[in-house]
């Protein structure tokens, strides 16, 4: 699985365990800057993002009982997470994070492009939900060749389909 992620960037790939609990957090907390905005005590805010990612844990683990949680690296430095459910039918992208100071370096393409080789040899779909309001994720799964399969009032459901 990603064995296929591109050499260049020197990321490597391993699943995740408990010791990296509080990183995998702090990566959720880097997706949620808005809630710094509110106007909040700092108190009240990191027990939000608590409980938030405490929840988004255990939904991910109820829709998704196979998921398996993957750290990505650089030269020891974690950059990211992916949340990955792998089933003979398919893959299911349940959530992929970038570390703040790598987005937009060409972590999140390689990692896309790690998973539909992987899905090619499989020759399965790989399926996502993205949250309406994340533009930068949803452009880069449209880029990816990642098509539009439906809309709720807070998420689109994506599919990239391998091509024989």
């Amino acid at each position: 699985m990603l064995s296929q992620l591109n050499p260049l960037l020197n990321i490597c790939v391993r699943l995740a365990s408990d010791d990296d609990a509080f990183i995998m957090a702090q990566l959720f907390y880097s997706t949620r800057s808005d809630l710094y905005q509110l106007g909040l005590p700092q108190v009240t805010v990191d027990m939000l993002l608590q409980q938030q990612y405490q929840l988004q844990q255990m939904s991910y683990k109820n829709q998704f009982p196979k998921v398996m949680d993957y750290i990505l690296c650089r030269q020891a430095q974690v950059i990211g997470k992916l949340t990955l459910e792998v089933k003979p039918e398919y893959l299911w992208l349940v959530d992929l994070v970038i570390a703040p100071d790598t987005r937009s370096k060409g972590v999140g393409t390689a990692v896309l492009e790690a998973l539909k080789q992987d899905a090619k040899g499989r020759q399965v779909p790989i399926y996502l939900s993205v949250a309406i309001d994340n533009p930068r994720a949803k452009a880069l799964y449209y880029q990816q060749g990642f098509t539009l399969q439906g809309v709720t009032d807070t998420h689109e459901s994506m599919q990239w389909q391998y091509r024989t």
